[in-house]
């Protein structure tokens, strides 16, 4: 009878680990003690079948396969997005068979919604007593069936040795780095850009106008035939008659107002009649004033001499900045163009889904994934 008691406690034991996609716990919802993790993760080993110490290990390892598989280039969030993963540790599946494995493999990726917008997710599943590994895998993940049970063929010796951990660290490396291959290089982008113009243009008054005269692309300005006659003909002796005009009424105010002076009579400044000291106010302003007036009729009659006789002031360098606005240079001779031009933008396109332009294939292939019996 006790013998009877024992066989019946080791049956039911048996069928209480026998494991499906509906009795496993999901590590990512809540049910990671059940795990023996001690906060939400991506793996689960309800059996104990790997020390603590590996299963934090793998865990870190399916993170760092989404991050290694993360697409900054990539356009829109799907393509930016990683390859988020998760994994279940068992020692025996109900069923026991290849199938038994990859149908749990399919029926936990379904059920756990890893990645639903995207999808872009696989589950990696062992059962060591059954001796059997299968991966599944969401449409959009760049490594397909075939690729994985090749994966694992190259892992196979290390699950016969029993070192499940480290063949499945290996497993979770060669998938990012099957999914980085297929990205080729980007598409060299639309050609560099132009120089940059200098500023003002040839025509410019800081340029073209004024710019110094050993500049080594010193060009004299082209001005129209019309605009000498013009200048001749009309400017220049309306000038003078309002200058003549000016200079003769400044006289007669400052005569004036020297004769009111002599009488001793005040004057204002503008030469009008006022108090004040007995010297003549007006006369004084109407003296600085014909001054200025010299002055300035002077400096315009230079200007615009200078301007028919073709003479430019020299610029300190004969720049084209050079002598701006006739009064000294910037320095400088023309734009040399005084540095290396930052190549364009590389462009990164997956080629319609089929990858190799800088970005991983992202066109939806269906399968069931991939895996085998190491047995």
């Amino acid at each position: 009878m006790r013998w009877l008691i024992i066989l019946l406690l080791l049956k039911t034991k048996c069928q209480a680990e026998e494991w499906d996609a509906n009795n496993f716990p999901n590590p990512t919802a809540g049910q990671f003690l059940k795990c023996r993790m001690k906060t939400t993760a991506n793996i689960c080993d309800p059996d104990g079948v790997l020390s603590e110490q590996a299963r934090y290990r793998l865990d870190h390892d399916l993170k760092q396969l989404e991050s290694r598989t993360r697409q900054d280039h990539g356009r829109t969030f799907c393509e930016k997005k990683g390859v988020t993963a998760a994994m279940a540790v068992t020692r025996h599946v109900k069923g026991g068979s290849i199938e038994a494995v990859k149908m749990m493999a399919n029926d936990i990726l379904r059920k756990w919604t890893l990645d639903t917008q995207c999808q872009k997710a696989v589950v990696f599943v062992v059962s060591t007593d059954d001796m059997k590994f299968w991966v599944a895998r969401d449409d959009r993940v760049p490594v397909y069936a075939d690729e994985f049970t090749e994966i694992f063929e190259q892992q196979k010796s290390l699950f016969q040795q029993s070192n499940h951990q480290q063949a499945l660290t290996n497993i979770m490396q060669k998938t990012w780095e099957k999914a980085l291959s297929k990205q080729g290089s980007p598409k060299a982008g639309g050609g560099q850009p132009g120089p940059y113009p200098p500023s003002g243009g040839d025509s410019g008054m800081m340029d073209g106008g004024f710019k110094g005269k050993g500049g080594p692309d010193f060009k004299m300005p082209s001005i129209p035939g019309w605009f000498w006659a013009a200048l001749v003909l009309v400017i220049i002796p309306l000038l003078c008659l309002c200058i003549c005009c000016y200079c003769c009424c400044c006289r007669g105010k400052g005569s004036a107002g020297a004769r009111a002076a002599s009488r001793g009579v005040p004057m204002t400044d503008d030469g009008g009649m006022g108090g004040g000291s007995h010297r003549g106010g007006g006369g004084a302003g109407s003296m600085f004033r014909n001054i200025a007036g010299s002055a300035g009729g002077a400096g315009i009659g230079s200007l615009l001499g200078n301007l028919i006789s073709g003479r430019r002031a020299r610029g300190m360098g004969g720049g084209r900045y050079g002598g701006g606005m006739g009064m000294g240079g910037y320095g400088g001779g023309g734009y040399q163009g005084g540095g290396a031009y930052p190549a364009a933008p590389a462009i990164y396109d997956d080629n319609a889904g089929e990858g190799g332009g800088g970005l991983y294939p992202s066109k939806a292939v269906k399968d069931q994934g991939g895996g085998g019996s190491w047995a």
